[in-house]
């Protein structure tokens, strides 16, 4: 029978390292800053830093959108079709923003649950020398 090791906070390893994606970077920040073990505290850096420069990615292609139709929209005429162009454009990168957010989250989740050591492959070389702090 497989024995089960207990993390800081009483739960299962498996459980917390889940946990460290479900509310992408806030449930990050939480782990890293309250969990010991270090595969959860892992998990919980690269939630933090995936997940937050995707929001951050997010909320920037939001903000320009916005502002582009505002100012564009000032414009008599030729205005009005770089607005619309534009807002598409945007509008088309902000939605594949969001499909690679909630495909990275859901597979993250996955891959959390089956391999406790399941690493992205860019991150995989940039993380390791924040854990060690």
């Amino acid at each position: 029978m497989m024995q089960r090791k207990t993390t800081t906070l009483g739960l299962e390893e498996r459980t917390e390292r889940v946990l460290a994606y479900m509310f992408f970077w806030i449930s990050g920040i939480f782990f890293l800053f309250f969990e010991k073990n270090r595969n959860i505290r892992w998990h919980a850096l690269q939630s933090t830093i995936v997940f937050g420069v995707l929001f951050l990615c997010i909320f920037a292609v939001k903000m320009l959108k916005d502002v582009l139709s505002t100012v564009l929209s000032l414009i008599p005429l030729l205005g009005v079709t770089l607005g619309f162009m534009t807002s598409f454009g945007l509008g088309l990168l902000l939605n594949i923003l969001i499909w690679i957010t909630i495909l990275l989250w859901l597979w993250l989740m996955l891959m959390a649950l089956l391999r406790s050591n399941y690493r992205l492959p860019f991150f995989g070389m940039l993380l390791p020398s924040f854990l060690r702090k």
